[in-house]
């Protein structure tokens, strides 16, 4: 029996197709380019690592639909962390929605970006 090694948090993305706008300053610079599935796949073989959670970096729908996209196709993603408004009063319809697409399975939690909220007092709000 072999041991089934997960990578708990990855990113993918394509710049040219979604922007990164919270890749700001000289620090975060070696960020600035594509991070792509087959770039991690054979690092993540390498490592034993046979399983991985891709985490969405943006608010965007269009994006956990294309996280969820790469977990139905080949490869070792396993499980995705995606976004939908959580605030929407639809909420509940978006996230069967979002569970419905290629995919939809492995959708394992959604997060929000607090961060990104202009008021720093977002996350104590009563809803």
């Amino acid at each position: 029996m072999t041991a089934d090694i997960v990578d708990a948090h990855h990113h993918v993305w394509r710049l040219s197709v979604r922007p990164q706008p919270w890749i700001t300053g000289p620090g975060l610079a070696p960020l600035l380019r594509d991070f792509t599935l087959a770039e991690l796949e054979p690092q993540a073989r390498a490592a034993g690592v046979n399983t991985t959670v891709v985490v969405q970096t943006v608010s965007s729908e269009d994006e956990t639909a294309e996280l969820l996209a790469l977990a139905a196709g080949p490869g070792p993603v396993g499980a995705v962390v995606g976004w939908t408004d959580l605030t929407a009063p639809d909420v509940a319809e978006r996230v069967a929605a979002l569970r419905e697409l290629p995919g939809g399975g492995c959708l394992r939690g959604l997060r929000h970006q607090a961060q990104d909220e202009p008021d720093p007092r977002w996350l104590c709000r009563a809803e």
